[in-house]
């Protein structure tokens, strides 16, 4: 039996669709559980009203703790020999669950990956329906080019060895998550999906890699992640935090193989990250509770640190991983040129001019 994992918070617009879309398109034994994450809206009732005429519907009401937490609780109650998450808003093509079945049986892999495409106001990109199978066993070199890749979102040096940080593809053995202690968490935002995927691959045997997609991720205002790029939430010890994820990244790759020049790379891009995001969410259209001149010190505290450490050559050089992700042309040309004139005002000794500057005109945010 696949156990399916589904995160519920505020999710009324599209939570009918997509159980629907699951268990339409499923074949074979399934439970879907629904994690109602405190939800405030009507998603529960919607869920609960299929629960009644579907036993495979399971309806879990808890306390709100964030997503990683929803997940933590459903894998917990999980009772399917294999295990998936799927997002509240999101669909799924309608042989996922027979395709990644298939594959980690036929392959006796811990974990199947699949191919994923995303759909932006209700247009979908292309994706692929061609069949084929990539065995990653530990140790090997691919296995360390994959590893890197999914580590270093972008910055890894081996491009065509292209695996996603999302978890939504993916199907495990739900032994071999609990057996290893794999649960979702979150260093600074919510970053647990790409967290879990990391601690999955390093701990698994056997990865599966499915070129065929299998899922879609629907972009829109409301979704988890966009509706926070709207309305910036302030995160409490952003920087202790932020070192800590800096650290398990780091320490993710330091045996894959990489030369010195690619640590070099990664760890600029993790030292230019932790400047660059504490500046955004201390001047972010979320409510921090501090006045400018706080604000400004905690960006020099940053700064101070970062510094004390060794700041990395090219840091105004080469732009963030995820400077202007999402956009193209002339608008992600502004998005480099302002990541170049805040960083040069910040390594600068001039931390208040871009407090004032990002918090009043320029609105950079890089938590993504």
């Amino acid at each position: 039996m696949i156990s399916i994992v589904i995160p519920l918070y505020n999710g009324e617009k599209y939570i009918e669709e997509t159980l629907r879309d699951i268990l339409h398109g499923a074949e074979g034994d399934l439970e879907a559980l629904v994690v109602d994450d405190g939800s405030k809206d009507g998603g529960a009732v919607l869920v609960q009203k299929i629960a009644e005429t579907d036993s495979r519907v399971k309806y879990f009401y808890k306390e709100n703790g964030g997503i990683d937490s929803a997940r933590n609780y459903g894998l917990e109650r999980a009772a399917g020999t294999y295990v998936c998450f799927i997002d509240q808003d999101d669909f799924v093509k309608p042989d996922m669950f027979a395709v990644m079945r298939e594959d980690i049986e036929k392959t006796g892999a811990d974990l199947v990956k699949a191919g994923a495409t995303q759909s932006v106001d209700g247009v979908e990109e292309p994706g692929t329906d061609a069949r084929g199978q990539t065995v990653v066993k530990k140790g090997s070199e691919a296995y360390h080019r994959y590893l890197q890749t999914l580590v270093m979102r972008g910055v890894a040096p081996h491009p065509e060895y292209e695996v996603s940080v999302s978890i939504w593809s993916c199907l495990f053995r739900t032994e071999f998550l609990r057996n290893n202690g794999i649960i979702f968490e979150s260093f600074c935002d919510y970053e647990d999906d790409w967290v879990t995927c990391i601690k999955a691959f390093e701990k698994a045997d056997v990865i599966c890699l499915e070129s065929r997609t299998v899922y879609c991720w629907r972009v829109h205002g409301q979704s988890e992640s966009h509706n926070r790029v709207a309305h910036d939430r302030y995160i409490e010890n952003f920087y202790n935090r932020y070192c800590g994820l800096s650290v398990f990244v780091q320490e993710a790759v330091k045996d894959t193989g990489l030369t010195e020049r690619e640590h070099m790379m990664f760890a600029r891009e993790m030292q230019k990250r932790a400047i660059l995001w504490a500046l955004s969410n201390e001047t972010g259209r979320g409510i921090c509770g501090r006045t400018i001149p706080e604000s400004e010190a905690v960006v020099k505290h940053v700064v101070w640190s970062e510094r004390k450490k060794g700041l990395y050559r090219g840091m105004l050089l080469h732009p963030l991983s995820t400077t202007g992700y999402g956009v193209s042309g002339g608008k992600k040309l502004y998005h480099v040129l302002r990541e170049g004139f805040l960083m040069f005002l910040l390594l600068h000794h001039m931390e208040g001019a871009a407090v004032r500057l990002n918090k009043k005109y320029l609105h950079g945010r890089w938590h993504l």
